[in-house]
């Protein structure tokens, strides 16, 4: 009977916890409804301690000190969804006491303290506890080994492992939505699954995890939908002078389903939001957005019961809301949100590629900084991959609304349309700089052909007078207009009335991108 656990022993303990959630993820995504029945509670939980696993496996050496600084760090950074964020705190709490464990042995009680700071600390950063979730299995499993006397690990494991599952057995009795649908809580299920694995690494057993049959029926799912809020929402950054209570009072206004977790200077928040570019843009004010997230929930539960194989599947990124609406219309099967300042990951868009209901996939990742992660992806799955090198969303817009009836692959059918397009960015100079051989001030318009920099103007007559210098006489017959969030009406109709006097038919879009007020694709017939 152990009466303490060495860094290799809990490591191994960890793994295994680990190992049995992603093993069973499929069942815990079976059974999600709460916040959003979206289906993808067992992957975040997996990924997120994934992220954790794949830090302290190399520290056998390593003292529990530093054990608990990787972990707090690990889960923070690598915290994914709902469920996912509200883990990443129980696992803060754990690694704080981890931090101030002297030496390699976490003794019995450590490891109890342990898991009630992770209780305290999930608590706090869930701005609006709600019970029946993996918030309260956690609670009453830390209520318990507050008020028993436990001899050895095996002894205290077992408890945290039975409390755990009959607290998950009665959360439809707490949480209405999960009554209604016939299921336990996802979250609270795979919290318990990996205290299971846990147990029996230490015990030396073969884990044995109480099966859910329970699943969530299309029709509940069909009727629910995704509640009132679209997109989630979530970023892990560095800040310096970010206020708690600030940032919880403002994500508050914004949406529901909020998590807000900080470390020193690193944070991660989670949103269920419908304005996902506008809550980054306030919290990235305060600090370096690191890695962010956004997921239109609403794709994610009407594609949940999809199972039709399909010839061919398009994943893109998309910059805005509007964006993804476009894209969804015209033939893309999942859209990753990001752009300029906040490029997916590379693991965000291997996501879109395993979600999608088919063996091979285009990839549009429409800007330039995002084309090598989307590149990266080939390696990372066994799917045919074939990333087509779109650098903005309007090549991607136009070339998907014109692919039908053609027999071309998509790729092929894109290098054509590419050959007969260029693309115009308008934007503003937030700084004084010297680019390309011209000299720009803060507040200029940038006016971008294709990625060069052509002109750099302070009126916006400059501008008019660039694009009729660079389109005239060159044969294009269709000037499509995508405006931004800064796009003016005046602005807008004096570019429309340029093009249409050089003999272009013009197109408009309201499509709200961030940075950028204008982009333009003209084409030559």
């Amino acid at each position: 009977m152990k009466d303490h656990l060495t860094v290799r022993e809990f490591i191994s303990a960890f793994d295994s916890g680990y190992s049995l959630v992603k093993q069973l993820q499929d069942d815990i995504n079976a059974l999600n409804v709460y916040p959003v029945p979206d289906g993808d509670t067992g992957i975040n939980m997996s990924l997120t301690l994934e992220s954790v696993v794949n830090e302290i496996r190399k520290m056998e050496e390593a003292d529990f000190s530093e054990v608990g600084h990787a972990l707090i760090k690990a889960s923070l950074s690598g915290a994914r969804g709902n469920s996912g964020v509200i883990l990443s705190q129980i696992l803060k709490g754990f690694g704080r006491v981890l931090q101030s464990t002297d030496g390699r042995r976490l003794t019995l009680s450590n490891f109890l303290l342990a898991i009630v700071e992770g209780k305290k600390t999930s608590y706090h950063a869930v701005i609006k506890p709600v019970e029946g979730t993996i918030l309260t299995v956690i609670r009453k499993i830390s209520e318990r080994i507050e008020t028993k006397t436990y001899q050895s690990f095996e002894e205290a494991l077992h408890d945290v492992v039975e409390v755990g599952w009959q607290t998950v057995l009665e959360t439809p009795e707490m949480l209405d939505v999960l009554k209604k649908a016939d299921v336990v809580d996802a979250g609270g299920y795979g919290l318990y699954v990996f205290f299971e694995g846990f147990r029996a690494a230490v015990a030396g057993e073969t884990p044995k995890p109480h099966r859910v049959t329970q699943r969530v029926s299309e029709t509940f799912i069909s009727e629910s939908g995704y509640g009132e809020y679209k997109f989630c929402t979530e970023a892990y950054f560095k800040s310096d002078n970010m206020d708690f209570e600030y940032a919880k009072n403002f994500l508050s206004s914004q949406g529901d389903s909020i998590v807000l977790g900080q470390e020193g200077g690193l944070w991660h928040f989670h949103v269920h939001t419908n304005e996902p570019f506008l809550v980054l843009q306030e919290m990235g004010k305060f600090g370096e957005l690191i890695q962010v997230k956004i997921d239109n929930m609403a794709a994610q539960v009407e594609g949940r019961f999809q199972v039709e194989e399909k010839p061919f599947a398009v994943v893109a990124v998309a910059p805005s809301p509007k964006w993804a609406e476009l894209f969804r219309s015209i033939k893309v099967d999942f859209v990753v949100m990001g752009g300029q300042t906040m490029n997916p990951s590379v693991g965000q868009i291997l996501d879109g590629v395993k979600h999608v209901h088919s063996n091979k996939v285009y990839i549009l990742p429409n800007n330039p900084n995002i084309i090598l992660s989307a590149e990266q992806v080939r390696e990372l799955t066994d799917k045919e991959v074939v990333v087509i090198p779109t650098k903005n969303p309007a090549q991607a817009a136009v070339g998907l609304s014109l692919y039908f009836g053609v027999e071309d692959p998509l790729d092929v059918f894109f290098k054509q349309i590419l050959d007969h397009t260029n693309f115009i960015e308008l934007t503003r100079a937030t700084k004084d700089s010297h680019v390309d051989g011209l000299d720009v001030k803060a507040g200029d318009w940038l006016v971008l052909w294709d990625d060069q920099l052509k002109a750099a103007c302070s009126r916006w007559d400059c501008v008019l007078e660039t694009l009729q210098e660079l389109t005239k006489n060159s044969g294009y017959t269709i000037a499509s207009i995508f405006k931004g969030l800064d796009a003016k009406e005046q602005e807008t109709q004096t570019m429309k009335e340029l093009f249409a006097s050089l003999g272009m038919e013009v197109e408009e879009y309201d499509m709200d991108q961030p940075f950028y007020p204008y982009w333009v694709l003209v084409e030559k017939s």
